[in-house]
């Protein structure tokens, strides 16, 4: 593998590492607010890829006009699957593991109400509009694609750091991440920011699934690509969203590389090869905090 090629497959990966970073995001704010391992999560994923395919295959909108609907969607459903599924578990003091499998159960009834309802199976629908010259800049070539992915990817990232960060919303959101019961003494509804998180976790994922369906194909399965960015959100430190995008670049620049330059049978396997020996040695995952334990 020469250099040409490996900044090349970099570049063709940070756009998949885009989308692990997003649905990455998702999975480490459910799990600061809720204290959850969210495994329906994956699934909003497949959500925003079927609905992407209504959007912009039958309704004819284009990648920047389906963002936002299709992401509003892909939040109301995570709102009921949370306040009908979840929130009755949470008030009678549910342990974990009930809320966990809660989540596989609601996962797995979006997929055969996807398979029903849509009738697309386990087929690949491609969502992305003609091709259009990628541009060339010293030798390598950059898919209009990938920078599209690359710049809805920032531009979300961005959005979702300024209204955790500059609003008073987004401010009561980290109190119950940091503690729930001190941020109810402080008068916090904690119920009300447990449903606006899983709504933001909600939103990225259907707007990642959009844009796995633009950058590859649609379908049943594009939920799978929620198992790698659970992979990259430990990677970055399960809970740190800074390195829930970090976990997501750097394991889409690496499962690229891979599967283009040592072997696309093997690549699952190498990657999540990476992924254990980043546990061995950090536990906590790269930016993950020393202590896990909640209050």
């Amino acid at each position: 593998m020469n250099v040409h090629n490996l900044v090349q497959q970099t570049v063709f990966g940070l756009g998949l590492g885009a989308i692990y970073g997003l649905v990455a995001i998702g999975f480490s704010l459910v799990y600061r607010t809720m204290g959850l391992l969210s495994f329906v999560h994956p699934q909003y994923v497949m959500l925003g890829s079927v609905f992407g395919f209504t959007a912009l295959v039958k309704l004819d909108l284009s990648l920047w006009t389906a963002i936002v609907p299709v992401g509003l969607l892909t939040a109301l459903v995570a709102v009921v699957v949370d306040q009908v599924g979840l929130r009755p578990i949470r008030r009678r003091g549910g342990a974990e593991i009930s809320l966990i499998l809660a989540t596989v159960a609601w996962g797995i009834i979006l997929v055969e109400i996807v398979r029903q309802d849509w009738a697309y199976g386990p087929s690949a629908l491609s969502l992305r509009s003609a091709a259009r010259p990628p541009i060339n800049v010293l030798g390598i070539e950059l898919r209009w694609d990938t920078l599209g992915v690359l710049a809805s990817g920032t531009v979300l990232a961005l959005g979702l750091a300024a209204f955790l960060k500059l609003t008073r919303t987004g401010r009561a959101v980290r109190a119950v991440g940091e503690s729930g019961p001190t941020a109810a003494l402080m008068g916090i509804d904690v119920e009300r920011m447990l449903a606006i998180s899983a709504a933001l976790a909600g939103f990225l994922g259907g707007v990642a699934g959009l844009l796995v369906g633009y950058l590859f194909s649609a379908g049943i399965s594009t939920g799978t690509i929620g198992v790698k960015a659970l992979a990259a959100a430990v990677i970055g430190g399960f809970g740190n969203i800074p390195g829930a995008i970090i976990g997501g670049l750097v394991l889409g620049v690496f499962d690229n590389i891979v599967a283009a330059d040592v072997s696309a049978t093997w690549r699952d396997a190498i990657v999540y090869g990476l992924i254990i020996v980043v546990l061995l040695l950090r536990p906590g995952g790269l930016f993950g905090r020393r202590t896990s334990a909640r209050t």
